[in-house]
Formats: structure tokens, sequence, C-alpha cells
């Protein structure tokens, strides 16, 4: 060992104490010391200085060995501790162990001390190393936490959505503890709006764009009541605030939306997509009409020019129903063979829950999913919201 090696005796026997420091010397270990014998002086040197390590003798007249090990314990003092004892037990030997001493040393193998030392050493630094590590995860993870309450406060009050429509489900499955999938809705007079969003990445990158897409989209609601304008100008907005319409150094992060507006009145639903689509489902009907959405996302790679997004517009009937998501369902990994659900997967499960109620819809895509799975890991942030027109 090259760095001195600070050593806390706790010896009461000069001679036992000289044997000890003139066989480290012999093995050319770095080393000061110092040394007390009193319980008093113990506590002392533990407060007033910093050790490397303890080795203390299992006898002494005022106190043990095993008490100084407590003493040291309980003032949080994580120091290597070796004990230096004259006979072993069965009894001693459980007795270290139940307490947690890192190593014990006969008096008449003293050859083996340091070997003791150092692995004693490397093991406490092993060990503080794990603890380190222990508190800094529990510490992002408290942070994380308290993030995913901000999120939620962003996203939009579901008693809303359920009051206006009664015959309707959202389900919404984050992969980690915060979200990159988000979904928004707002009513502006007669006009609801509903969004199902995809942003670049799941957990914070993820859990970042959105409440920026959130925000947006609250802002740019009140402008127009057109799907279609409402993503060309967020696509806008986002390139604004991640510095995307620059030509040097930019984020490339972004958005795919599926974005719906409704009035209660006509019945009229109006769609725009950016790389989502759009599901209707007809009262009676066996057969799901896609609307496909836009191939641009909103945001990401720099284009020369802002995009137009397709508008769409639909007369709703009673008992219609439409579904907009993110790709997380379809993209789950699972089954027999542990293939992607995909899309075509999805449509035939939409198909085959057509005839019960929304929120039977919602328990039973849940079970599917978790069926699908079959104990695999989530690979995506997965949302689909459902509406049944009354």
């Amino acid at each position: 060992m090259d760095k001195e090696l600070r050593i806390l005796f706790v010896e009461d026997s000069e001679t036992d104490a000289d044997l000890l420091i003139r066989f480290l010397k012999r093995e050319s270990i770095n080393f000061s010391y110092t040394r007390v014998w009193s319980k008093n002086d113990f506590i002392i040197e533990l407060k007033k200085n910093i050790f490397d390590i303890i080795i203390a003798d299992h006898s002494l007249p005022q106190f043990s060995g095993m008490e100084a090990y407590r003493i040291a314990k309980k003032e949080n003092k994580n120091i290597p501790f070796i004990l230096v004892t004259g006979t072993v037990t069965e009894n001693i030997l459980t007795e270290y162990a139940k307490e947690g001493i890192d190593d014990y040393i006969l008096k008449e193998n003293l050859l083996r001390l340091p070997s003791a030392i150092q692995n004693v050493i490397s093991k406490k630094k092993i060990e503080q190393l794990n603890y380190d590590l222990e508190i800094a995860q529990k510490n992002i993870t408290d942070s994380i936490n308290y993030a995913k309450t901000i999120q939620n406060a962003m996203l939009p009050d579901t008693a809303l959505f359920s009051d206006t429509f009664p015959e309707s489900f959202g389900l919404y499955k984050p992969k980690d503890i915060l979200s990159g999938d988000f979904y928004w809705f707002k009513k502006v007079e007669n006009t609801f709006f509903i969004a199902a969003a995809d942003c670049t990445g799941h957990g914070i990158p993820g859990a970042l764009m959105s409440m920026i897409g959130i925000e947006k989209l609250n802002n740019l609601a009140l402008t127009t009541n057109e799907p279609s304008e409402i993503l060309k100008q967020l696509n806008k907005s986002i390139e604004t605030a991640l510095c995307q319409s620059t030509l040097y150094e930019h984020s490339q992060d972004g958005m795919d939306i599926a974005l719906c507006s409704l009035d209660n009145e006509t019945k009229i639903l109006k769609f725009s997509g950016a790389n989502r689509p759009l599901w209707i489902i007809r009262n009676g009907k066996s057969e799901i009409e896609e609307i496909k959405g836009t191939k641009k996302a909103i945001g990401g790679i720099l284009t020369e020019q802002c995009p137009n997004f397709k508008s769409t517009q639909i007369q709703l009937q009673k008992g219609d129903t439409f579904y907009i998501f993110t790709d997380g369902f379809a993209d789950q990994f699972g089954g027999e063979f542990q293939k992607k659900l995909t899309s075509q997967g999805l449509k035939k499960l939409m198909l085959d829950i057509q005839n019960i109620p929304m929120n039977q819809q919602e328990m039973h895509l849940n079970n599917f999913l978790e069926k699908w799975k079959n104990g695999a890991e989530q690979v995506d942030d997965i949302l689909i919201i459902g509406i049944r027109q009354e």
C-alpha cells in the first residue's frame, strides 16, 4: 500500500502493541498510528481524528474490543475493524458474525494481518461505494417522483373529459415513472379538442417535451379551431423553443400527435395528424376507417419549408366510435413468439371489443396487454383514447 494508513490501535498491553507495530513495520506497511486503551480515550480519538482502520484487542481491562466496535458503529463511523484475539470459540465466531465484525486475527497468526488489512479496507470501500450509489439513486428517484407530480399537474383534468363524453376511456400506461406520451383536451365554446401525443423518447426527456407540448397546445387552441392550423403553429413553436430553426447545433426532439376537434352541436369531427392516424368504427360495421396523418413529425429534423398538415372532416353518427393513440400498444412485444402486436393486431383487437361499453373496452385492453406481455418488459409508453358518439 503506497498510501499511509492511519491506524487506531485499541490495546492495553504495551508488549502486544509493540509486537503489532514491529510486525507491520517488518512487512513494510506504510502507516502512522494512535494507541488508546480506555473507553473515554477511544471515543475522543473517534471524534477528533480520521482513521483508515481500527485494530482492537478482544479483551481489555475497562471494556472489550467488541464494545469498541459497537461504539464506532454507534458513532456512525464506517471504519474497517479487525479484532485481535488469543483464542477463538464457536460462540465468539457467532458473535463476530452477528455484530458484523470485518475480520479477526489470532495472535499466533499475525502473518495474516497485512492481507486482512488490505481485504477489509477494500471491502469497506466497496460497501461505501454501494451505499453512496444507493443514496444517489434514492435522490434521483425522489426527484423523478416529484417531477411526476409536476407533469401530472400539467395534464388536463380527466373529469372534464368524462363529463363531456360519458362513453369514453383513456388507457394511459407510462413505461417509466415519467412519460413521453401525453393526452390533452380542452373545451373552447362548443368545440372540444382531444389529442394523443408521443414525444421523442420516454422518461425524463419525453416528459420535458410533453410539458412544452401541453403549454403550446393550450395557447394555440385559443387562436383557431382548425386542428391542421394548430399543428402547423405547434411545429413552428417547437422549432423556435428548441432552436431548431437555426443552422447551428440544435435539438432534433419533437413529437408525433393525433389531434381532433369535435363540435358538440353538429357532431362534426375534424382531424389532423403528425405521423399518427385516426381510426373510426361506424355503428354496426365490422371494419375500421383509417385516416392517416401527414408523414411529418412536430419539430425534429430541420426542414427548409414549414409543412402543411392535412385536414379531414368527418360527420359522426350516433354509435360511431373513434380512437386516437400512440404507437406503444402496437409495438409491445409478447405472445407465444415474443413478437410485436403490430397495428393489424391492434385493429383486430378493437373490432373484437366493439360490442361492449367503452369502460369495459379499457379493462379488456389492459387485461389483454398484461396477458400479451406474459412477464416481458413494457417497451414504450402507451396511450389510447376512445370515444363513442351518443
